[in-house]
């Protein structure tokens, strides 16, 4: 067992050493290759390569086998500090872009590449100590071409959503653009490049996205998106003419369609939505003027039509046309032309095929604009009128039955004032030639005034009436009627004078009558007269002229008298009225 104990702990002696000599070898290799190192790093430094003197100081001072010029270590380390920091962010800063890339986390990378910018221009500064280090430092990297790539698989990335989004019609999320815009440009070669790289590719997406929309018929879609899509674009500062150009084309086509098809209702919404659109987005557009030309000219058709009678027409053109401008007015002044032209339009719409009867109307009397009587198919009795204001009121009264068919419905002027029109109607009879009813359009009635049936009624001058042979008082005379408050009353009869040839006035002694003859000579209370073939007496209180006169008078007595010396026995009239004749 002795034996065994000394053969192991000689073992564990002899294993020691080797470890230890082993140990003594590393030590001493260590420390030759610090000494090295140094040696080579200030070699590097003498002749002005810091980058890689940097690089065997720091392998120098991070070799602990020996202590060994530590203070020139680092002191020059100390001095080279921004190249051991440019190093170290520039790996570091590489490193955080590809991770940003592969995660696809753009917002990252451009904070990123906003850090590395911040660091080029901390160092890279033209003349500046260190630009020349940051330099190689970078160009060893290959910070440039790792950040090229990165910046171009996002790029592409971009570009799919892009495509992704004309594919499935969905625009919800056009991120992609404004990032487009954010890659830096020096990664599109330079500016210039990149506006037109962009531009391409932005013409061609929003281009096929409105023609999409207008295919669909959503023209009030298209406006509010091309009107979005340049908002968005001005916000970004970045110029997209062919927003304007697109929807002008597009619009252009639509209202040549719209006036082919004469849908002028469609054209005026479009020519509206247009011009507000062009007014913020393209002033001055000859689209515009174009679509306020044309609509010119449908104002001028219209116009025609209501010149013309065709106020149906004249309305419904305007109201197609509303949708660009007021047409309201216009409308108003076809109504109005068409209410006067055909009054009836002021009564209630009649039931499909019936209609009123003796319509008639006019303007600007009895306190309205517009007015018109009818009767319908019953005998109701209409009035209606349009004051100022266009307030428009219809009076009705059916007074007459409709037993008796109306013949005649007048506005009966004689009778009529200012405000107030009397209508005459005139209806069958069984008893007379016919019924003679007056109606008094009041301010809210139609009041009867007069109904009578007889043979002829006329309306004399101070508004009395004469009715021949009524029915009931002065039947078989000619009865005066006259108003009584608010109502035509008989007062009596008129005396008839017949009119009898002057020949023949002895054959109506003490009978008033009336008659045309010549007076032979002027004289005062008294003269002679030709009648006939006969020579009459003219006896009254009045002043003869020579000439034709008609007399109304009386047969009294004959009398003799000496003409162109005969003696010869004549008429005497006792004269009541002298009136002068047109007769020769």
């Amino acid at each position: 067992m002795m034996i065994r104990r000394l053969v192991s702990l000689q073992s564990l002696l002899l294993a020691s050493c080797a470890v230890m000599l082993i140990l003594i070898g590393l030590k001493g290799y260590g420390i030759s290759q610090k000494m090295a190192w140094f040696d080579e790093a200030e070699r590097l430094y003498a002749e002005k390569d810091l980058i890689q003197a940097e690089t065997w100081y720091l392998k120098a001072r991070n070799n602990t086998s020996i202590d060994y010029r530590e203070d020139i270590i680092s002191a020059r380390l100390k001095e080279l500090a921004p190249i051991t920091d440019m190093k170290r962010q520039l790996a570091e800063l590489s490193s955080q872009g590809a991770k940003a890339t592969s995660k696809g986390d753009f917002d990252k990378l451009m904070d990123v590449y906003a850090k590395l910018s911040l660091l080029r221009n901390t160092y890279y500064t033209g003349n500046g100590p260190y630009s020349e280090n940051y330099r190689e430092i970078s160009k060893s990297n290959n910070v440039s071409e790792k950040f090229v790539s990165y910046f171009a698989q996002f790029k592409d990335r971009f570009y799919a959503d892009m495509d992704h989004n004309l594919d499935t019609g969905d625009y919800s999320n056009e991120s992609f653009k404004w990032n487009l815009l954010r890659i830096p440009f020096n990664f599109y070669g330079d500016s210039s490049k990149q506006i037109s790289e962009l531009s391409a590719k932005f013409k061609t997406y929003d281009a096929r996205r409105i023609k999409a929309t207008a295919s669909k018929g959503l023209y009030d879609t298209l406006f509010a998106e091309a009107k979005d899509m340049l908002d968005a674009y001005k916000s970004h500062q970045f110029e997209a003419p062919w927003i304007t150009s697109t929807t002008k084309e597009l619009i252009g086509s639509l209202l040549e369609y719209d006036l082919k098809e004469e849908n002028y209702a469609a054209f005026a919404k479009h020519a509206k939505q247009y011009k507000e659109f062009a007014n913020q987005a393209d002033p001055g557009s000859s689209l515009t003027e174009y679509a306020e030309g044309q609509i010119a000219r449908l104002m001028k058709k219209a116009k025609k039509m209501a010149a013309q009678g065709e106020y149906q027409e004249a309305i419904n053109l305007y109201n197609a046309l509303s949708g660009y401008q007021d047409t309201g007015e216009a409308v108003d002044q076809v109504k109005l032309a068409w209410m006067a032209a055909e009054p009836s339009q002021l009564l209630p719409i009649r039931s499909e095929g019936d209609s009123y009867q003796h319509v008639s109307g006019g303007t600007d009397a009895y306190g309205s604009k517009i007015y018109v009587t009818a009767a319908d198919e019953t005998n109701r009795i209409y009035f209606g009128r349009m004051n100022a204001q266009e307030q428009v009121q219809v009076l009705s009264n059916t007074d007459i039955t409709s037993n008796a068919t109306i013949r005649q419905l007048s506005i009966e002027r004689k009778l009529s004032n200012k405000e107030t029109p009397v209508l005459l109607v005139e209806a069958d009879s069984a008893s007379r030639n016919a019924l003679y009813a007056l109606f008094e359009v009041q301010d809210d009635r139609i009041e009867l005034i007069l109904w009578v049936e007889a043979d002829n009624l006329t309306i004399n001058p101070d508004g009395s009436l004469l009715v021949e042979n009524p029915a009931g008082s002065g039947e078989g005379q000619i009865a005066i009627y006259e108003r009584s408050g608010s109502y035509y009353e008989f007062t009596g009869v008129k005396t008839v004078i017949p009119e009898i040839a002057p020949e023949d006035i002895a054959q109506y002694p003490q009978k008033k009558v009336r008659f045309t003859c010549t007076i032979s000579a002027p004289g005062e209370f008294e003269t002679t007269a030709w009648a006939g073939d006969n020579y009459i007496v003219l006896t009254g209180d009045f002043q003869f002229s020579e000439g034709p006169a008609v007399i109304t008078g009386t047969f009294v007595e004959y009398k003799d008298i000496m003409i162109n010396e005969d003696l010869l026995n004549v008429p005497v009239v006792q004269v009541d009225s002298v009136e002068p004749s047109t007769l020769p």
